[in-house]
């Protein structure tokens, strides 16, 4: 009687891990490695094995990347509408040249930014991209008319970039509601939203001198060449990185949203040239900032690597 209960209970608790293993398995639910500990050693040694890994995580990271002397490229939900954040600035700064340029607007200009006073338009600029701050671009903005900004992904012909690229405050608080209280994928021509196929295109043409004239291209280089965005572990080194990052931390408890990502273009010594954009949505809220970057960076390293291999 005694071995019949034994065994009873065994086949009990045994049966009892069992299902919630089977549970476990179907309803994926598990304790995530913190990012640190899972990014692995060594980079991807194809694009199947670094979807493999993508596919491994529970939150969207997508990319669209270039090699522009070999013209490879390699992409990840590329198309798919994501919220910006701060890289929507790098569209303030090409009109804040374009002005320059074609009319007449000289940087040495003042203007009033919040909790700062009277400063230049070159140090509202320097403000804007190089600390991306939120007061200085909002003055920069209304300074060269809001509605200027926003047409300048079309007069680029950048396609699948919203309308309203760069809104007001207030109109981006709902879109970033609309967002926390909506579907996991954005639906199109969202308030700064656009996707990770059209931000590279912004600085091919940069480097290509075709971002409003050939002087102006010259100028935006020269002046985000001030302000280098390594977003790498294992480049930033070897290629010159500059570009625009910007990340979003928007809480409606329980909800909540977390977005990273950036726009680059990178240059070797010899002349070389990758243009990409890297995202990730739908951090969770344990997930710190520091480590969504070392986070996107293997990613961006990743990338880099598997264009590279086409040259070597």
């Amino acid at each position: 009687m005694r071995r019949f209960i034994t065994g009873l209970v065994l086949g009990v608790i045994v049966g009892a891990l069992a299902t919630l293993g089977v549970l476990r398995r179907e309803t994926g639910t598990r304790m995530p490695e913190p990012v640190d500990s899972a990014l692995p050693r060594e980079l991807p040694r194809s694009e199947e094995e670094l979807t493999c890994f993508l596919d491994g995580h529970p939150y969207e990271v997508g990319f669209f990347a270039k090699n522009l002397d070999t013209g490879k490229t390699l992409e990840r939900f590329a198309d798919r509408p994501v919220c910006l954040a701060s890289i929507v600035k790098a569209f303030c700064l090409a009109e804040l040249f374009r002005q320059k340029h074609e009319g007449g607007v000289k940087l040495d200009q003042k203007i009033d930014v919040s909790g700062r006073g009277s400063v230049s338009l070159a140090d509202a600029a320097d403000l804007m991209i190089g600390q991306s701050d939120n007061a200085a671009t909002q003055a920069l903005a209304e300074r060269l008319g809001r509605e200027n900004v926003n047409r300048i992904p079309a007069l680029l012909h950048i396609e699948s970039m919203s309308a309203d690229i760069l809104p007001e405050e207030g109109r981006f608080r709902q879109t970033l509601d609309k967002r926390i209280f909506g579907e996991r994928i954005a639906e199109a021509g969202l308030p700064q939203h656009g996707t990770a196929r059209g931000i590279p295109q912004y600085f091919e043409l940069l480097i290509n001198k075709e971002i409003i004239s050939q002087a102006a291209s010259a100028d935006l280089l020269d002046f985000l060449s001030k302000h280098p965005k390594p977003f790498s572990d294992r480049y930033a080194g070897k290629y010159e990185f500059v570009g625009k990052g910007g990340n979003i931390l928007w809480t409606r408890p329980p909800k909540h949203y977390s977005m990273m990502g950036w726009g680059l273009l990178l240059t070797k010594q010899s002349g070389d040239h990758i243009v990409l954009c890297v995202w990730g949505e739908w951090f969770p809220e344990d997930l710190p900032p520091a480590s969504q970057s070392e986070f996107l960076k293997y990613v961006t390293d990743s990338v880099v690597s598997l264009l590279e291999r086409t040259v070597e």
